[in-house]
């Protein structure tokens, strides 16, 4: 069609193709500046076209693309789940890696599970915004649905509060606590006679359930404390009710943190400027299922999983082996996210040089440092005695000079007495006792002075026998001797005094050198073990991790053939998987501290540079694992960009097509061309139905034909299952608490899971990705198949196109842009089969429900007996029907998956015949 008077072209698109030149390695940065600048020029090109529309009837299409393009330009999110036991570190780890001393919420107590908090970027430019969070509470039917729960935990069968609630550790206690947070004024009798319907007309948790609370600071600490009042724990309950009113204390007031559904806060961390999005994962065995289900969403989404634990327990406990625990690591498995999972030491600092050095066999490395400092411990109690004595000593001659300087007093007022010629008798001095001691101190101060320091003592004793012997009146001569005397006294006990005081100025500079010296010795070996226990812990680490998912590859094989299982044969390269895996030693403390926060604290020894903490590698890589993401996403656009370009360039320009032909030839070959579009479409859908045909024969070899072996293993497991929970506990059985906290909390059998996991894991982590790339090669052949037969025919004919170049440069881009549409549908597919693998476990829960209301129920006498007959008798009922049922369900999502793989890969196949047919 002609372009009566078009726009003015878009840019030359040069620089574009070489950013997206697979040959060249762009940081991406530099890809990104592309898309940032891309998107500007679509602005600008979008408003030029804008005020030109009227001249064009293609204006609004071409407008419509520019828009879309635009949206896209944004950049996406990776989100990082961490998980970690009670007291690992999560929230000092994460607060270091914000570069904040304080900002992710503490949990709210030791035996409740705290809510999902989520940590992203803040966009804001506003200074006053710096800090935001949204706390969104749980809605009134999710509290209605807990209450329930908690009743049944805390009520026992007489229909009292369970004796249990004083233990925080009990379900009981749990419960006690959550319901005395929420209700602070309820005793344990209004507890006990309340129903879930009474609690929830309360008017404060009327107020705020399904409500979003929004805090807005410019400072993180007044942010904290805002923060803390809504997910903090202020004290723990008082396990005898009204104990606070008898010490006069206010009534306590209602803590929200049990009715939390998920925090979100917005920050300007470095670490989070590329799009990472931390999430701090408490569990999902909450008994909130709001809070769980949320949990559950976030696992689902996790691109990478990062694993918390003290590395003074890492090691020794076999935590990267038995990372929490085998129902979570298969669902690892099933996610595909072993190979993005991030180990975390945490407390590097937590360290003792004695046993570090004696383990590490690090002796010698620290000998020569260690010799050193015991010789400085015994300097330094040297001159700590040395110090006291002369402090003993000094206070002496201190005792000394206001002695003298009292009796000079004294005698100056005899001597002025005399002289107005009134008699005057010599003082009778105040009896003091002097030790032994003080004595001899005495006597060996003043033994190189001439002066008659002891006479005073030596008379004492013959002045108390002697009161009644009559007194001589003092002379002149006497008086002033006396004077002379006792300032001789004070001036050598000055003179003594000020020595004494420099002997301690330079002890106390050499004591100040040796304990600084002492303290750097110490930081030298402690840096010297937490170095050497961090290259241990990292490597042991790494070889627990590899055998743990050895372990759990070889229990897998053993599920799908038993038979043909060969314990000696490697099912992948575990020394790889070992080296592959990140492992972080930090010290949060550390790191806080060198970075200028905690203020109150005292320095950490055995640092000395922020590297060594080992935080800002954990920032890097944290920046990092958002790398592949971006520089996808910016790839995707950029391609769109060019292909745009390439396509406005084309319908603007005057090619001359068709300039010389005559109208038949213009006809020819314009049926020409639409004849070969229509064969590049059926070939294009071939292409597409095979794919989605092999993305079937996947699923059903690798998942489904599994589906009758693993039916009858589950049921073959589930009596014998349910026969352990009941057995006595010396045979592995629970106790009836545990058993009847299982029921209540719906527990499920894992045989099902744990036998199609292989299967699972082979049909999406391998061959999918092998599919949807066969598919894509195939694409791009048939386009450059096209081209070549549109450009024979074109010579052949003599005609010629004068902007074959530039569709030859396009057809590069429909190639990419088929390429860029699977890796997303990779990622569509791999949160869709992550949705599709937990849905085997709440059918059977539903199926199985009956069965636990019964159990939960049962009070009294004989409950516990009651409850496993009930349970082993629905099992044997329904097992076969629950778990077809739950195979049923999971197929059905198999083949949503497959329907999508065909949507979404055929809608792309559509996009490109249509900029192919408006181009070529």
């Amino acid at each position: 069609m002609e372009n009566p008077t078009p726009p003015p072209p878009p840019p030359q698109n040069v620089h574009l193709q070489r950013l997206l030149d697979a040959n060249d390695e762009f940081p991406v940065e530099v890809l990104e500046s592309g898309v940032k600048q891309g998107a500007a020029l679509l602005q600008e090109f979008g408003d030029s076209m804008s005020r030109k529309s009227h001249i064009s009837r293609d204006a609004a299409q071409w407008l419509t693309q520019i828009e879309n393009l635009r949206k896209q330009a944004v950049k996406g999110r990776t989100v990082i789940g961490v998980v970690g036991n009670t007291g690992a570190g999560k929230s000092s780890v994460i607060n270091a890696m914000l570069d904040e001393e304080r900002l992710v919420p503490t949990n709210c107590m030791r035996a409740c599970t705290a809510v999902v908090t989520e940590i992203s970027w803040n966009d804001s430019d506003d200074p006053d915004l710096r800090y935001r969070a949204q706390i969104e509470f749980i809605k009134e039917e999710d509290w209605a649905k807990e209450l329930a729960v908690l009743f049944k935990d805390l009520i026992d069968q007489s229909g009292e509060v369970s004796r249990d609630c004083t233990n925080a550790d009990s379900d009981a206690g749990i419960a006690y606590a959550k319901i005395k947070a929420v209700y602070p004024r309820l005793t344990k009798e209004m507890i006990a006679e309340s129903s879930v319907e009474q609690l929830l007309r309360h008017s404060d948790v009327r107020a705020v359930l399904g409500t979003t609370k929004t805090i807005e600071q410019d400072e993180s600490g007044p942010f904290y404390k805002h923060l803390q009042l809504y997910v903090d724990s202020k004290e723990k309950v008082s396990n005898e009710e009204g104990e606070s009113q008898k010490k006069g204390k206010s009534a306590k007031k209602m803590e929200y943190w049990p009715l939390i559904r998920v925090v979100k806060i917005y920050t300007k961390s470095a670490a989070l400027s590329t799009g990472a999005v931390v999430v701090d994962l408490p569990g999902v065995q909450d008994s909130n299922s709001a809070r769980a289900a949320v949990a559950e969403g976030y696992m689902k989404q996790c691109t990478g999983l990062w694993i918390v634990a003290p590395i003074n327990r890492a090691v020794d406990d076999k935590a990267a082996k038995n990372l929490l625990g085998q129902q979570f690591k298969r669902q690892m498995k099933y996610d595909g996210t072993y190979a993005n999972v991030t180990f975390i030491c945490s407390k590097t600092d937590d360290i003792s040089i004695t046993e570090a050095a004696d383990t590490l066999g690090l002796d010698e490395q620290i000998q020569e440092s260690y010799g050193e400092a015991q010789d400085l411990r015994y300097e330094i109690q040297k001159l700590e005695k040395e110090a006291d004595e002369l402090l003993k000593t000094r206070e002496m001659y201190t005792d000394i000079i206001d002695d003298t300087s009292t009796q000079l007093e004294q005698w100056r007022d005899l001597e002025d007495k005399l002289e107005a010629g009134n008699p005057v008798y010599a003082p009778r001095e105040k009896k003091r006792k002097r030790t032994k001691d003080h004595k001899r101190r005495n006597r060996d101060l003043f033994d190189s002075q001439d002066l008659d320091f002891d006479s005073d003592d030596a008379s004492d004793d013959e002045s108390d026998n002697e009161d009644d012997v009559q007194e001589l009146p003092l002379t002149a001569e006497q008086i002033s001797t006396k004077l002379e005397q006792l300032k001789d006294q004070r001036s050598e006990a000055k003179r003594q005094k000020e020595d004494i005081i420099d002997k301690r100025k330079a002890m106390s500079k050499r004591l100040k050198e040796a304990k600084a010296r002492l303290a750097e010795l110490k930081s030298e070996m402690s840096a010297v073990c937490i170095e050497g226990r961090n290259k241990y812990s990292k490597k042991a680490i790494q070889q627990d991790f590899a055998a743990g998912i050895k372990e759990l590859d070889q229990e897998m094989a053993i599920e799908e053939d038993e038979a043909n299982f060969d314990p000696e044969v490697d099912l992948r390269d575990y020394d790889q998987v070992a080296t592959s895996l990140p492992v972080f030693c930090v010290s949060s403390r550390a790191y806080q501290k060198l970075s200028g926060r905690l203020e109150k604290d005292s320095a950490v020894s055995g640092f000395t540079t922020v590297e060594q903490t080992e935080v800002p590698q954990l920032q890097d890589h944290c920046r990092k694992l958002t790398e592949s993401g971006r520089i996808a996403s910016a790839r995707a656009f950029l391609n769109q960009l060019s292909q745009l370009f390439n396509s406005l360039a084309l319908w603007s320009a005057d090619t001359g097509n068709g300039t010389f032909m005559s109208a038949a030839q213009r006809e020819a070959r314009a049926t020409f061309l639409e004849g070969q579009l229509k064969k590049l479409e059926q070939n294009l859908t071939e292409a597409l139905n095979d794919c989605v045909g092999e993305t079937g024969k996947n699923f059903e070899e690798s998942i489904c034909e599994q589906y009758p072996a693993a039916i009858a293993n589950a049921a073959s497991h589930a009596g014998p299952t349910r026969m352990r929970w009941g057995a006595h506990r010396l045979e592995g059985g629970y106790h009836w608490s545990t058993y009847k906290a299982i029921v209540r909390r719906d527990g499920v059998a894992e045989p099902l899971l744990k036998h199609l996991s292989g299967g699972w894991e082979r049909a999406f982590q391998r061959r999918l990705p092998i599919i949807l790339n066969e598919f894509t090669s195939r694409a791009s052949r048939l386009l450059h198949d096209f081209h070549k037969v549109v450009e024979t025919e074109a010579r052949l004919q003599g005609v010629g196109f004068a902007g074959m170049g530039m569709l030859a440069q396009q057809l590069n881009s429909y190639s990419q842009s088929f390429r860029n549409a699977a890796g997303q549908m990779v990622n569509v597919i791999t949160e869709m089969q992550r949705t599709a693998n937990r849905e085997f476990t709440p059918v059977i829960k539903d199926h199985l429900l009956p069965a636990y209301e019964t159990c939960t129920n049962e009070r009294g006498t004989g409950s516990f007996a009651r409850m496993k007959h009930a349970m082993g008798s629905y099992i044997a009922a329904e097992q076969n029907t629950m778990f077809r049922h739950a195979t049923d369900t999971v197929k059905k999502h198999l083949d949503s998956i497959c329907q999508t793989v065909h949507d979404q890969m055929g809608k792309q196949t559509m996009y490109v015949l249509q900029a192919m047919r408006r181009d070529y």
